[in-house]
């Protein structure tokens, strides 16, 4: 039987150059996708209304924001699902460390510098983005999204000489002084690399940024946290099949905006393996050794992408008030996502994966 995975978003504020004040991202710091796998339809629309004839639900399409007051309907969505054994793959990203990675990753430790996705550049890597996020004050942000707004030698440079500045800082805090020390060389080697190669490349500042995703209207978008979640959940999807995705298809909530660029983001994870760039995610498989087709639907014509929406919404609200508001949480939503947290399974890819610093981490 054909197997259907629907997927839909929560926490969409653009790219992540509209940071917001004080990169609060428009009072939305989390981004959520969430993914459900389906071969019965039917049966999933025949759960649905049950529960909401228990809940005293009206009837037709369920969304998430309409469902902030019934967090008993959805603790008993969540936990129905799972016990149907319906897979749930959901990604998680705080987005002020998405930026910081983005940081780390294509100025401090570029694979242009020689960092490739070895287990010692990995921890290295991920060592320095959870000091970042924790330590980095917002003009260091503020230079690096300005470098892509803006690409150029200048603001290239800009951006070099505030991480700088940010090293010296720490030097003089005996606590944070080899740290400093370290980024300080760090910025040093990617200054040297830099000017090296600008003598032949007008535009190698270029190659310090990430590459920018065009949108309908032929605009540049810079770090879209929908990119990275999509091709991730793709290859949980891959592990789950154990590679089998002929037949398999992936409806997501119709991105008027951004559909070809989530189309071009699958291609690119399924084009990895031919040059030799495949990495090893924990709980995911970017081995791509058949295609599962992609298509983009509207809500209210699919019980499966309202589900999706549903546990994306409510997975960016739990977060969000966690570490603002805990108290806040209803208890029927810490126990519906208690059981997602719990339903986690490596060999499967199921359940959360949370790109958030390593101490905030569930």
């Amino acid at each position: 039987m054909t197997m259907s995975f629907y997927i839909d978003e929560s926490g969409h504020s653009g790219d992540l150059v509209k940071t917001g004040n004080a990169y609060d991202f428009l009072d939305q710091p989390y981004f959520s996708l969430a993914c459900v796998g389906v071969e019965d339809e039917q049966r999933l629309m025949h759960l649905v209304g049950e529960l909401k004839t228990r809940h005293r639900l009206p009837p037709g399409e369920i969304k998430s924001k309409g469902l902030v007051s019934k967090p008993a309907f959805v603790a008993d969505l969540i936990e129905t699902i799972l016990r149907e054994h319906l897979p749930v793959f959901v990604e998680v990203v705080d987005k002020r460390y998405f930026v910081c990675i983005q940081l780390v990753v294509n100025q401090l430790l570029s694979p242009v510098l020689g960092y490739g996705h070895d287990p010692k550049s990995d921890y290295l890597r991920n060592t320095l983005v959870d000091f970042l996020f924790d330590y980095v004050p917002d003009p260091v942000l503020d230079r690096f999204v300005e470098s892509c707004i803006a690409p150029s030698d200048h603001s290239l440079m800009s951006a070099f000489g505030s991480q700088m500045r940010f090293a010296w800082i720490l030097r003089q805090n005996p606590q944070m002084a080899d740290f400093g020390l370290t980024v300080e060389q760090m910025v040093r080697d990617a200054i040297v690399e830099y000017k090296e190669m600008r003598v032949e490349d007008s535009d190698a500042y270029l190659r310090f940024l990430p590459p920018p995703d065009l949108n309908k209207h032929g605009k540049n978008v810079w770090m879209l946290p929908n990119l990275t979640s999509l091709t991730n959940i793709y290859a949980r999807i891959n592990l789950f099949r154990k590679q089998r995705l002929a037949g398999v298809r992936m409806v997501h909530d119709q991105q008027l905006e951004l559909e070809q660029i989530l189309r071009n983001a699958k291609q690119s994870a399924e084009a990895m393996k031919e040059f030799g760039t495949v990495p090893h995610i924990p709980f995911a498989d970017y081995f791509f050794s058949q295609s599962a087709s992609m298509e983009f639907a509207h809500s209210h014509e699919s019980i499966g992408i309202q589900v999706a929406d549903v546990i994306a919404g409510t997975t960016m609200r739990y977060y969000r008030s966690l570490h603002s508001n805990p108290t806040a949480i209803p208890a029927e939503i810490s126990r519906g996502m208690k059981a997602l947290r719990d339903s986690g399974d490596p060999r499967t890819g199921h359940g959360i994966n949370q790109v958030v610093p390593t101490r905030m981490a569930l």
